[in-house]
């Protein structure tokens, strides 16, 4: 399974994944201006001014989805749920949900959104047949169990991000928020291996001729009977 490429919004960046819809759509672009206020505005009872705003303000609107981005300083401040990839299908619907809300506060608090995204991983670990109590314990049972040296790294690298999210350690997301916000991608990577992946391998073999399903059946068995021969046996 191919992974899909994904590009955050990025100032000044002709086109990029769009916030609100989260398409790979082309931006274009504008600096903003202060005008006056509408007749129909709650505040048209004020005083109003108009003034083109410093270079600094600009805004960029989405040809998709027509959903607009104000940046101030090459920093987003709208909207605050940031482009991230969607999460994977195959996710329990509450590892989603806090999959999403993590990208809704990540703007305001990448400490707050890699906890949200260890809770994620916490209930992935239940999902994958484990107890979901003890994510290192979890790890080590998936490890005894064959797990792949990389998904273990990629484990850790959440579980111990999302720990320092807590307990500050030599981490520190809010001067680092790339790594926290890499935790996203994490996250979606192993549950592709995971669950994903084998879920779709599965599905193909189940689609072979019935009689190839069951010479593989008989060759397996005539192996696994020849290696169970050659073992050694033990002394008495």
């Amino acid at each position: 399974m191919e992974k899909e490429n994904h590009y955050p919004p990025s100032y000044g960046a002709g086109q990029f994944h769009c916030p609100h819809c989260n398409v790979f759509a082309k931006q274009f672009w504008a600096h903003l201006q202060a005008d006056q206020i509408w007749s129909d505005s709650v505040l048209d009872r004020q005083k109003y001014f108009s003034e083109s705003l410093k270079k600094t303000w600009c805004i960029s609107k989405c040809e998709h989805c027509q959903g607009k981005i104000i940046w101030l300083n090459s920093s987003i401040i709208y909207p605050k749920r940031i482009s991230v990839s969607h999460p994977n299908k195959d996710l329990d619907e509450d590892i989603k949900k806090d999959y999403l809300e993590a990208a809704t506060i990540f703007n305001d608090s990448p400490r707050a959104a890699a906890a949200l995204l260890r809770l994620a991983l916490q209930k992935l670990c239940k999902q994958l047949g484990e107890k979901g109590e003890n994510i290192n314990d979890d790890i080590g049972n998936l490890v005894k169990k064959g797990l792949s040296p990389q998904i273990q790294k990629s484990l850790d690298s959440l579980r111990v991000t999302g720990n320092n999210a807590n307990h500050p350690g030599q981490i520190n997301l809010s001067e680092e928020p790339e790594r926290a916000l890499k935790l996203f991608e994490l996250l979606n990577f192993i549950a592709n291996k995971m669950i994903s992946e084998p879920k779709e391998i599965d599905a193909f073999y189940e689609g072979l001729p019935e009689k190839s399903k069951v010479a593989i059946e008989v060759r397996d068995k005539k192996v696994k009977a020849k290696s169970q021969k050659t073992l050694p046996h033990s002394s008495s």
